[in-house]
């Protein structure tokens, strides 16, 4: 179902299959090597600026785009390359708020979330918001965590291969180079989505394998939802090397991406509560960065996103209002400071 919030910016997803999803993660499976010593390029780093997460409150505090941009140049510090997440739809106003939060070295990361538009219409949008936000784009994400279903939906396969064909043409027909067209899923860490990924391969062929310029991966794995494994805290490090070992070994070859082709951390967040901390944010956050920065090379992954700037409705008991780096009036928790140190020192520069 996809949901709005008031104060324009958008985040679509379908937060209740994740609790799914949390209960299939089952034994931990082998847990790959240790990551290759072979230089990579530093991580490019992001964030989404809002803090709606979908499945909270509607009636969270509106931006406040000064705060909002003094937040990111405060994260970027000296990064040559920062991203932007941004989610629209077919139906999205243009320009959206995000485009006022862009800057000197910042690009959006777009994410085109398919609302069951027919074929004509859904490449139509596609097409358009291409040309539109191409200029100010790194990357465009075409659906949004598809995955998610238990089984996969044929006109959302077929929403995702069409569009990432068509967007990839189009970009090809203009001139955009730098863009990078893929698409985003939902990381479950202890088991591949193989019959999505084999949908996908048997619905976009060959024409749909040489179109995907990268994998995004959306995790989330440490929150309290019903399934979480019983006996102590997961083990954060061994489960962000056991999420990128499944996507670039079980599932990227199912439809012949190689080794050549990277993988994106689009998303990733840890939601304090009231028997979450902040110190504990910082904790699990730090952990799973340094180990998507010490896998890099192993797997080729070439970004990071956290998700997300701030909370939606601070204090509230529903936690998806409490994903923020800062709180609702954008007071800094502990990770927020800790996130702009490890982008100084791990990013792009």
């Amino acid at each position: 179902m996809t949901t709005t919030h008031s104060s324009g910016r958008r985040r679509f997803v379908r937060w209740g299959t994740v609790a799914v999803a949390a209960a299939l993660t089952g034994a931990l499976l082998a847990i790959p090597t240790s990551a290759s010593a072979t230089p990579a390029p530093p991580l490019t780093f992001g964030i989404y600026p809002g803090g709606y997460a979908g499945g909270g409150s509607t009636n969270g505090k509106p931006d406040d785009p000064a705060k909002i941009r003094a937040a990111l140049a405060a994260l970027q510090g000296r990064a040559s390359r920062f991203l932007i997440r941004d989610y629209v739809d077919c139906t999205s106003p243009f320009p959206d708020p995000e485009m006022a939060d862009l800057g000197p070295g910042r690009r959006l990361d777009l994410v085109i979330n398919y609302n069951g538009e027919n074929p004509t219409d859904w490449r139509d949008c596609v097409l358009r918001d291409v040309l539109r936000y191409g200029p100010a784009a790194s990357t465009i994400s075409v659906t949004l965590e598809a995955n998610l279903q238990q089984t996969p939906d044929p006109a959302t396969i077929a929403a995702l291969v069409d569009g990432v064909i068509a967007a990839k043409q189009r970009a090809r027909q203009v001139g955009y180079g730098w863009l990078g067209i893929g698409f985003d899923e939902v990381a479950f860490g202890y088991f591949a989505s193989t019959a999505f990924w084999q949908d996908l391969a048997k619905t976009g062929g060959a024409a749909f394998t040489h179109s995907v310029d990268y994998v995004g991966v959306d995790t989330y794995p440490d929150v309290p939802f019903p399934g979480v494994p019983a006996g102590g805290p997961i083990d954060l490090t061994a489960f962000i090397g056991r999420v990128l070992d499944v996507v670039r070994n079980q599932e990227m070859p199912i439809a012949g991406l190689g080794a050549s082709v990277p993988i994106r951390v689009s998303e990733n967040g840890w939601a304090t509560s009231a028997t979450r901390t902040g110190a504990q944010q910082r904790q699990a956050l730090t952990t799973e960065i340094n180990a998507v920065n010490a896998d890099r090379a192993q797997y080729n992954v070439a970004s990071y996103e956290l998700f997300d700037l701030r909370d939606d409705v601070t204090g509230s008991t529903n936690i998806f209002d409490q994903f923020g780096i800062m709180t609702d009036d954008y007071a800094p928790k502990p990770m927020f400071w800790t996130y702009r140190r490890l982008i100084a020192s791990l990013g792009r520069h």
